[in-house]
């Protein structure tokens, strides 16, 4: 049977042109010249994949996608956005209202059709490999990032070690808050709003699919991906949606290469559970006597959780200047485990990023700070 594209786009020439061109195509074509009417028409017709412009006079595009992820019937239909406005908050609007690709008009045919052929394939094989309980052909490393105690940069970590493993390697890299009501990735890169991740963990543990993890993506500049938790205070409650999380946890792997999973701090409920899909975990520790200690006791009580020794690093962020502080030597002695990376401070440039919501590393890619972060990342190349 012919797969379906929906086109939604007010121009009735728009609909006409690239109705036809892929008809030729072989795809079975269906209509809506407004937001309403493609609502309508996608959950009575079910597509396979929706073509939608942005600029509608009664509803925009953004809300559509919105709505269209919103409703578990088309939750998981593939979104190409396909609109004149071009500006980066345009495209970073539409990617994060739910469109899995956006092209700006005028594009050349063959370049649709391309995604069209692209996006249908991935969801095609995921909804194959779902269908038939079948695991990955090749699953990716998942590393899981936490601290002792709260306040010492494991997203800044998570953020621009997920940067540099995309640039060492071009694979595909999702970064990823398991730290709902107190998101600092989302923080960090300058995100309003988490998709609809409320909506995919309100639902049963079993029936999250990679499709719907995909769904709920946000393609950054720097080409990673970030999966962005409810980021309210109030959304805290969500922690408690352990089994989502497992899931989500447990399935990431697929769709990736490489997963980096902020945990935040300590070993809560949540991290406790996703632990054992973790291939490393990175514990961040910064050079005070106390700190030291408290990093100590975390990973005895990791060792007590079955982690074992080997698959923890332990990477020393030294953020302020101070002659209180640890050098190395003393604080690995001390903490009676290897340090693999130290991070030096860089005050200057952890401002600059913050102010401007660019990681460390796009900011100055030849600083040191930038030179850490990629040694960090080659001990995780993986020979193929």
């Amino acid at each position: 049977m012919a797969e379906k594209v929906l086109i939604v786009d007010d121009d009735v020439e728009t609909l006409r042109l690239v109705g036809l061109m892929l008809e030729r195509q072989g795809y079975q074509i269906t209509a809506a010249d407004n937001g309403e009417r493609a609502i309508k028409r996608a959950q009575a017709d079910r597509p396979d994949l929706v073509l939608l412009d942005v600029m509608m006079p009664d509803m925009s595009g953004y809300d559509v996608a919105k709505s269209l992820r919103a409703n578990e019937i088309t939750a998981n239909v593939p979104i190409i956005m396909f609109t004149a406005k071009a500006q980066v908050d345009d495209k970073v609007e539409g990617l994060e209202s739910g469109a899995d690709a956006y092209l700006t008009k005028p594009t050349q045919p063959r370049e649709l059709l391309a995604q069209v052929k692209a996006l249908l394939a991935r969801s095609k094989a995921a909804r194959t490999a779902q269908a038939m309980g079948q695991a990955p052909a090749t699953r990716g490393l998942t590393i899981g990032v936490l601290s002792a105690k709260g306040g010492l940069g494991v997203s800044t970590l998570v953020t621009n070690l997920g940067v540099i493993l995309r640039k060492l390697t071009r694979e595909s890299v999702v970064v990823a808050d398991f730290r709902p009501g107190s998101s600092d990735i989302s923080v960090g890169l300058g995100y309003t709003n988490s998709n609809g991740v409320p909506q995919l963990l309100r639902k049963e543990a079993k029936s999250i699919s990679p499709v719907d993890i995909q769904r709920e993506l946000v393609s950054h500049q720097s080409g990673i991906h970030v999966f962005i938790s409810p980021q309210r205070p109030r959304d805290a409650v969500y922690a408690m949606r352990l089994e989502q999380y497992q899931s989500i946890a447990r399935l990431m792997p697929s769709i990736a290469k490489y997963v980096l999973l902020d945990l935040g701090p300590s070993l809560p409920p949540l991290t406790q559970m996703v632990l054992k899909y973790c291939d490393s975990l990175l514990v961040v520790m910064e050079p005070s006597p106390t700190n030291v200690q408290q990093t100590k006791q975390l990973i005895d009580d990791l060792i007590g959780l079955n982690v074992g020794k080997a698959r923890i690093q332990v990477v020393l962020i030294n953020r302020v200047r101070s002659s209180l502080q640890l050098n190395w030597s003393d604080a690995q002695d001390e903490l009676g485990h290897p340090i693999s990376t130290v991070i030096t401070p860089a005050p200057d440039l952890a401002y600059k990023a913050s102010e401007t919501n660019t990681p460390m590393v796009l900011q100055q890619p030849s600083s040191l700070t930038a030179e850490q972060f990629t040694k960090l990342a080659s001990s995780y190349l993986r020979a193929e």
